[in-house]
């Protein structure tokens, strides 16, 4: 079973999470909406690993943390319109599909989810490591989700370099998808209280 370290341990679970992805490891962690699987996004092998463990479609993207909106910038093409809700609504607990500026190894398209979640933890090593993480349901491909470590299945933890135990997520459900090129929400998830989807 993979390291693990309480959130409440914040500098050791950071630093410990920070050299994770360096090396090319996996880490399961905390999010405001569920547990996630993450690597560097921009490292093929550590993506096929991850890839691998999930037993997950090559076909089918992952989605991104990045650390914040200049991050955002570096990777994706936003319009000036798609900027806008970008703006009112991140960070939260939502996942946004935009087109990549170059391509990364985790979508064979240059399209993918991005996420600038609510807890803080994952966009902070995102900013120290200099990368996107990559953000997947802390699964099997198609199983049962979870929103507290207890609940990942022992073999995604073994198959993990570090888990970071953050007791429950916030929300407990899956994110909100929303297609920002083609204007429309792919799937209805977590949504903040006082937030308006519209376009």
């Amino acid at each position: 079973m993979a390291l693990t370290i309480p959130l409440s341990d914040h500098d050791t679970a950071f630093e410990a999470a920070l050299a994770a992805i360096k090396a090319g490891g996996i880490v399961a962690y905390p999010t405001d909406t569920l547990y996630g699987l993450g690597c560097d996004a921009t490292n093929p092998s550590a993506v096929k690993r991850l890839r691998a463990l999930k037993c997950r479609d090559p076909a089918k993207p992952f989605s991104i943390i990045v650390s914040d909106f200049p991050m955002l910038l570096r990777f994706c093409r936003v319009s000036s319109e798609q900027e806008k809700i970008l703006h009112k609504l991140l960070p939260g607990p939502y996942t946004f599909i935009l087109p990549l500026k170059h391509p990364l190894p985790i979508s064979e398209t240059l399209e993918a989810g991005v996420r600038v979640p609510e807890h803080a933890f994952m966009r902070a090593v995102s900013k120290s490591a200099g990368v996107p993480i990559v953000s997947s349901s802390a699964n099997l491909s198609g199983g049962k989700d979870a929103s507290e470590l207890s609940g990942v299945a022992r073999g995604i933890l073994d198959g993990c370099d570090l888990a970071i135990d953050g007791g429950r997520c916030k929300y407990a459900m899956g994110s909100t998808v929303i297609d920002l090129i083609r204007m429309e929400v792919l799937r209805r998830g977590a949504v903040r209280t006082g937030d308006s989807i519209e376009f």
